[in-house]
């Protein structure tokens, strides 16, 4: 598992949350922390953004490099900003005719993705073939992904879950925890590695690559109508 940390996120900070991730999943995974160079402040959004830019090849040299070694697969978690130089690097692959890395990509999953919806479908559209499954874990009340928008006279984030029929419509399965209370930071932009009932479903089962891409009449007979309302698993 590569995992691939946020805007404002130090190197410690980054190394810290990809171990809670692999300790609280229960995920049988060798970690791969791809840290980029964040300044590590809230008041340094701009250089983050440029940080990205200048990370690209190497997260591309980093998924090649796994991709060659003898794991099942690669999966690539990405959260935030870091889900921009994400698709970024996987795009670097398609255009490079790296078919068969792009192949050992599963799941590819974006969690809080800080991208501009044009931007992301200008970027999936040349990503061929597609990761599977590909996910983005979306909420409506997501504060910082808000902040975010604003900055750009009220752009949104596709984050935020405004247009989910638009993702699924990319080939996207799309996890909508907007309804999810428990696990919530003060700006519940972290709650897809703090919330209990999502690591209980994880850690269970009920969710995992093997079962994410389905629809959500699947998806509640084995979690139950409630966890699948309150989810809106499909693709």
């Amino acid at each position: 598992m590569i995992f691939i940390h946020g805007y404002n996120v130090s190197y410690v900070s980054g190394i810290y949350r990809q171990a809670q991730l692999i300790h609280d999943f229960n995920q049988p995974v060798v970690g791969i922390h791809y840290s980029w160079p964040s300044a590590g402040k809230t008041s340094a959004y701009l250089y983050d953004r440029d940080s990205v830019q200048f990370a690209r090849d190497g997260l591309q040299r980093t998924i090649e490099l796994a991709a060659r070694s003898n794991a099942r697969t690669v999966a690539v978690v990405a959260h935030s900003m870091g889900t921009l130089l994400t698709m970024e690097a996987v795009r670097q692959l398609a255009l490079s005719n790296r078919k068969t890395t792009l192949k050992r990509i599963s799941p590819l999953v974006l969690a809080s993705p800080d991208i501009d919806g044009d931007v992301f479908r200008s970027q999936i559209s040349v990503i061929n073939p597609k990761p599977s499954p590909f996910v983005v874990l979306a909420s409506r009340k997501d504060k910082a992904l808000k902040i975010s928008r604003d900055l750009r006279g009220g752009t949104s984030r596709i984050g935020q879950g405004g247009d989910i029929e638009a993702l699924q419509a990319l080939g996207v399965t799309v996890l909508d925890l907007s309804e999810i209370t428990d696990g919530q930071d003060g700006a519940s932009h972290a709650t897809f590695a703090n919330s209990p009932t999502l690591i209980g479903l994880i850690q269970s089962g009920a969710i995992s690559p093997a079962t994410l891409p389905e629809n959500k009449e699947a998806f509640a007979r084995r979690v139950g109508d409630g966890v699948a309302d309150m989810l809106f698993l499909g693709n």
